[in-house]
């Protein structure tokens, strides 16, 4: 009974560091391999929309946020048309893609809501973002430890 107390414990691990804004996948990807003894692979694979719940709770809470006056004025008032302008060029698709994972899902999010831009306009750069961070993630666990010397 102790060790499926124990097993449990570790993949409720799993799910919270893959969840944490801070580190994710960095973390929650090398943790599998070492502590649970999953592929890399695999673990980018359950790990990639773990992820990506940073990106969904941002989301609802802004939408939570944005049913109450004080804020929507609050929002209002600190907008500025230049963060408008940047959300809403043709190049973000490609920078939130290439860059999303360095600065973090929930701030992308974020910023993007401040910036008046709904969740369907950065879900897929986004996902995708998260997919190539995860299958990075995984190459570098998979082979580094095979360039360490023995």
């Amino acid at each position: 009974m102790y060790f499926v107390q124990e097993m449990w414990a570790a993949y409720a691990g799993f799910l919270v560091l893959a969840i944490n804004p801070f580190g994710g996948l960095v973390f929650a990807i090398p943790y599998a391999k070492a502590v649970l003894g999953i592929s890399p692979w695999i673990a980018a694979l359950v790990g990639w929309p773990l992820a990506y719940v940073q990106v969904v709770a941002v989301d609802a809470l802004f939408h939570t946020l944005d049913r109450m006056a004080w804020w929507r004025r609050l929002i209002e008032r600190k907008r500025t048309p230049r963060i408008e302008r940047m959300a809403s060029s043709r190049y973000m698709f490609w920078t939130i893609l290439l860059f999303g994972a360095f600065f973090g899902p929930w701030l992308v999010m974020a910023v993007m809501r401040y910036a008046n831009v709904p969740h369907r306009r950065i879900a897929l750069p986004m996902a995708l973002c998260l997919g190539w961070n995860a299958a990075a993630i995984a190459v570098l666990a998979t082979w580094a430890p095979h360039l360490l010397p023995k």
